[in-house]
């Protein structure tokens, strides 16, 4: 809506950021962002004076681009904390792995609406369709993710690479300085991206990589980091750190048009610490396959998954939130989270399965049902995992009240 006296070339642009933080609808960004604003809006629904959307528009409110790729991938700026809102009515089609990435470290990308006014981001066509965690520090919030094909593996895929010889920094073996270029020479296994965090011994924390510089796209020669050292490694690693869903929602058009998976790691130590997934929902229905919502496949710090609301259909013996494997969690977070699977047997855990035997964190004040008559478990011993305040009916009748699982001592 225009006001008297409303400057309408200019009253959404941002150039200094938010610098006490912003909330759109009472929804506040999960971090500060100084960078640049920019809107993505392809709904035919119009304001006064706006054009409709277009990638050949400006970005701004009243020319806002028609894709979150075409934003993400031309305009934002590895690292200076861009914002991109995408706007009530939006809507995206992601038929394969290349349609849209998350491919700008420090980026958030804000939904605006509410309803199915919300961005709607639909995979179909192909179960490979998804969506690419290329670069650290992202967040997306206030999203609809609608899943059209049967079995889609992951809506979100994180992305790693790992390289058999490299260096930070050295010109050479004689007055080596310290510098910002990483010299990929070994052979590389995955894809190296701008955005992805950097690791191995002697790097230094929050090493992401800015741009390539040359040689093989994504791949061996040379790149641009953030941060000034001398590091002699034989194989440095990478992965995609801090990576935030909040308050999104994800849901199967029916039983043979479902995601099997949310959010899948990769096998690369830590390429994935700082995983969140909190304030969303999940309407799985499923049933031809097992459906979890998170799998991680490798050792993983500072995971927060919390404050989620989920409804499962299938009954197999499957984790329905998360899948660890034998990785080791640490200073991990399970909070608050209402969820519902009408499972009759759970002997690897109904919501959180886990052969480790080294994990730190806590699990406290979540609700869940199930209908396992007899062991009613929902996360195996043996984690070392602290345990306060969980809810889960343990007498397989489908309106027990629940009760505190496991009891305290």
């Amino acid at each position: 809506m225009a006001y008297p006296g409303m400057n309408l070339g200019s009253s959404t642009n941002f150039p200094q950021g938010f610098a006490n933080g912003l909330s759109v609808r009472g929804m506040p960004l999960l971090q500060m962002q100084p960078g640049q604003v920019f809107f993505v809006n392809n709904s035919p629904v119009l304001n006064p004076n706006q054009r409709a959307g277009s990638d050949g528009n400006k970005g701004t409110f009243l020319q806002p681009f028609a894709t979150l790729k075409y934003a993400l991938d031309n305009f934002c700026v590895q690292g200076r904390g861009d914002i991109v809102f995408v706007g009530s009515g939006h809507k995206e089609t992601i038929s394969d792995a290349t349609t849209l990435a998350m491919s700008c470290a420090g980026a958030a990308v804000i939904g605006l609406g509410a309803g199915s006014s919300r961005p709607q981001f639909t995979l179909d066509t192909a179960n490979t369709a998804n969506i690419p965690i290329r670069a650290s520090d992202m967040s997306i919030q206030n999203c609809l993710f609608l899943h059209n094909f049967a079995d889609i593996a992951s809506v979100f895929t994180g992305i790693r690479f790992s390289t058999a010889t490299s260096t930070i920094g050295l010109a050479g073996s004689a007055g080596a300085t310290a510098g910002t270029t990483l010299n990929a020479v070994g052979a590389v296994t995955g894809s190296i991206y701008p955005g992805m965090t950097v690791m191995g011994t002697g790097v230094k924390k929050g090493t992401i990589i800015l741009r390539q510089l040359t040689g093989t796209t994504n791949g061996i020669g040379t790149y641009e980091v953030n941060v000034s050292q001398a590091v002699t490694s034989a194989t440095l690693t990478g992965g995609t750190h801090n990576f935030a869903i909040d308050n999104c929602e994800f849901r199967d058009l029916t039983s043979a048009l479902n995601a099997l998976t949310i959010v899948t790691g990769n096998a690369t130590v830590n390429a994935m610490d700082g995983l969140a997934f909190t304030n969303n929902r999940i309407a799985s229905l499923g049933t031809t396959a097992a459906t979890t919502a998170i799998i991680l496949s490798s050792a993983t710090d500072r995971v927060v998954i919390a404050n989620n609301f989920g409804n499962w259909a299938v009954l197999n013996d499957t984790a329905c939130m998360l899948a660890g494997g034998a990785n080791n969690l640490t200073n991990f977070q399970f909070s608050g989270n209402r969820l519902n699977k009408p499972n009759t047997s759970s002997t690897g855990g109904s919501f959180i399965s886990s052969s480790s035997t080294a994990c730190t964190g806590h699990c406290y004040d979540n609700y869940m049902w199930q209908l396992d008559a007899t062991a009613g478990i929902w996360i195996p011993t043996g984690t070392k995992l602290a345990f306060s305040q969980n809810f889960s009916p343990i007498t397989g009748a489908a309106d027990a009240s629940g009760l505190i699982n496991p009891a305290a001592a």
